[in-house]
């Protein structure tokens, strides 16, 4: 390598040599020559000097990664992967290819050790021992999400210069009690403000009141009749990408049930705008410059000045300042008071400006958004691509429709002309509590997300077993290891082989019941994730666990009841493929259109005063005094 490097030094000497000493009047044909061997010589040695190159790098750090891999030396950083290209390493394949550079290591190591992985200046432990990922990722203290929190702020929410010094500064923890050795000012401690406030929002009463409300919004949206759309004509219809429809009309609901109906209402071009975002997130994710991806950066930029629009508009109409627990919960102009907290820790802070703020609740706003809803369209999927499966849930569905007190509907009366009053409304916990579709909604989340849980040791080396993780590194637990590793799920839960683990399966979260049947011989099962500490983690683990999973379960459970209310539908081409562009990213959206067949049932342009179509059979039964649910006809099959 370096003989190739001297030898192209001393040919640009001579040849710089020949051409200054040509004398006056001299031949030119002298210099050509010269330069044209100059020419050759550099094609021939530059190609294979960086050939070269490359092979002594791949060969070195196989010898480093052999030699690690048979050290028994406690304490070892783990054998790091081959790679081609000095300093980058695998860096270009870590941002376009992920799904290929995992699997590949997964394929070589198996599961006996993490591994390094070179990512330029970085390094990442891509972490593949599922006994290691739970006390790992409950180890908050001293291995913290917080320098990944902080990239993504920056570049993913575009939270800029002179407000991300609050993030990089909080070193305190996201404990009420403050780390040993920190100094960080009350109010500019914002993992544990966020950490606080999320907890807070996310549970009780409050999660309750924004759980019913995403179910009130969107039984509203699907109740509202188009004349001149096809869809609402009550005949079946084709769309050419159910996952557009959807999830377009799912978000409308859930981010109105948070922050109110003005952030839509005051920008039209929001809904879209923010799936445009979200499509982009691989690119956003890639550091591109804005110049090659202005698609992506002028949706964020869009979504951020719509955000603070709706905050001056919010200021302007409601004190936010009126946000303890003797205020009222909700107002039209902030939504929930928890918009109203946040909004002002942030002024509080005297660092955070309006751009800032706007990204704070940027940031809110993807972490409900991104992965829900994109699981809640999976959920809708996967049981109308299994027709069996959509006749065993339709009943439990049905159940939580609640029909006013005054009504009689009823089965005995099939041929009653009383319609429902719309929209209908629901009682999501029958939904949320059922054995089956609770099943449904884990088994989608195992194979449907492929997120990188993303730590760092920020107190020192971290050790972990027999190996050690450098103060500063990236620990990496990829949940597609989890979810695929047919150690952790064991015989039980693959129907002892017959049902394998790269398929869906709805009952792979049913167990026998044994506080029903102690001898475990009956047929009651009951829904459970005892046993998958290392195996099922698509919301992460520790204090650090996503605290909106709550609310996420309502969405991606509760929508399919309030879909199948309204609408039938056929799936045309089967469960579509992945798009792996967001491996590792959290929720993996379909990566082609979604053809169905679809025809709405309650409401239709045919029928404007709420008829159902196809003779729907209705049932009252009691419910507390305070209506009753339908057990009907609503959730067909989706066949004529």
């Amino acid at each position: 390598m370096d003989s190739g490097l001297q030898r192209l030094e001393a040919l640009a000497k001579l040849a710089m040599h020949n051409i200054t000493h040509v004398p006056v009047g001299g031949s030119g044909k002298i210099v050509l020559a010269t330069a044209d061997a100059v020419v050759q010589n550099w094609k021939l040695s530059l190609p294979m000097s960086i050939a070269l190159l490359l092979l002594s790098t791949y060969i070195i750090t196989s010898l480093q990664s052999v030699i690690a891999l048979r050290s028994s030396k406690d304490g070892r950083e783990p054998p790091i992967k081959p790679y081609w290209i000095p300093y980058l390493g695998d860096w270009f394949g870590f941002l376009t290819a992920r799904r290929g550079l995992v699997e590949g290591i997964v394929a070589k190591y198996g599961d006996s050790t993490p591994v390094t992985i070179k990512l330029g200046p970085a390094k990442a432990y891509l972490m593949l021992q599922p006994e290691t990922f739970a006390p790992l990722l409950k180890a908050t203290r001293s291995c913290t999400n917080k320098a990944f929190a902080v990239l993504v702020m920056s570049q993913m929410f575009g939270t800029k210069k002179n407000a991300i010094h609050i993030y990089k500064n909080d070193n305190s923890g996201i404990g009420s009690v403050p780390l040993p050795g920190t100094n960080v000012p009350p109010n500019l401690r914002v993992w544990y403000h966020q950490h606080r406030t999320a907890s807070r929002f996310m549970q009780g009463e409050s999660l309750k009141l924004i759980g019913e409300r995403v179910m009130k919004n969107l039984s509203e949206e699907l109740a509202k009749v188009d004349p001149s759309d096809p869809v609402d004509s009550g005949e079946w219809v084709t769309l050419p990408d159910f996952y557009k429809w959807w999830t377009r009309k799912l978000f409308a609901a859930a981010i109105s049930a948070i922050c109110g109906p003005y952030l839509v209402s005051l920008n039209p071009g929001f809904v879209d705008d923010f799936w445009t975002y979200l499509d982009e997130w691989p690119t956003i994710s890639k550091f591109y410059p804005r110049f090659i991806a202005p698609k992506a950066y002028g949706a964020r930029e869009r979504i951020l000045d719509a955000i603070k629009r709706w905050h001056a508009h919010a200021k302007e109409h409601s004190d936010y300042r009126l946000n303890g627990p003797n205020d009222p919960y909700w107002d039209d102009y902030w939504g929930s008071s928890w918009l109203k907290v946040r909004y002002a820790w942030g002024v509080d802070t005297g660092a955070m400006d309006d751009d800032a703020l706007a990204s704070e609740d940027l940031a809110l706003f993807t972490a409900a958004s991104a992965n829900a809803l994109p699981m809640a369209f999976w959920n809708l999927i996967e049981i109308y691509n299994d027709p069996s499966l959509l006749v065993r849930v339709q009943e439990e569905l049905a159940k939580s429709i609640i029909t006013p007190p005054s009504s009689s509907l009823s089965l005995s009366s099939p041929s009653s002309n009383e319609e429902p009053q719309l929209p209908l409304q629901f009682d999501i916990a029958t939904v949320t509590s059922n054995p089956l579709l609770q099943s449904v909604y884990a088994e989608v989340l195992r194979m449907r997300v492929a997120l990188f849980h993303n730590r760092s040791p920020t107190l020192g080396d971290y050790k972990l077993g027999p190996f050690t993780l450098k103060k500063g590194g990236l620990v990496t637990v990829p949940t597609p290891v989890a979810s695929f590793h047919e150690g952790v799920w064991g015989p039980e839960r693959t129907d002892h082989g017959r049902r394998p683990l790269t398929q869906f399966w709805a009952e792979r979260f049913l167990v026998p019941d044994l506080d029903s049947d102690p001898s475990g011989h009956g047929k009651k099962v009951k829904f459970s994730t005892e046993g998958l500490e290392g195996g099922w983690m698509p919301y992460g683990g520790g204090s650090l666990m996503c605290p909106g999973r709550h609310l996420a379960k309502q969405e991606m459970m509760g929508s399919v009841a309030v879909f199948a209310a309204y609408f039938d539908m056929q799936v045309l081409n089967g469960v579509p493929r992945m798009d792996d562009r967001f491996f590792g990213l959290g929720a993996q959206p379909p990566g082609e259109p979604v053809p169905v067949r679809i025809r709405r049932k309650l409401g239709a342009v045919g029928n404007m005063n709420g008829k159902l179509s196809g003779g729907v059979k209705v049932e009252q039964r009691p419910r507390g005094g305070s209506g009753s649910r339908k057990r009907n006809a609503f959730f067909s099959d989706g066949r004529d």
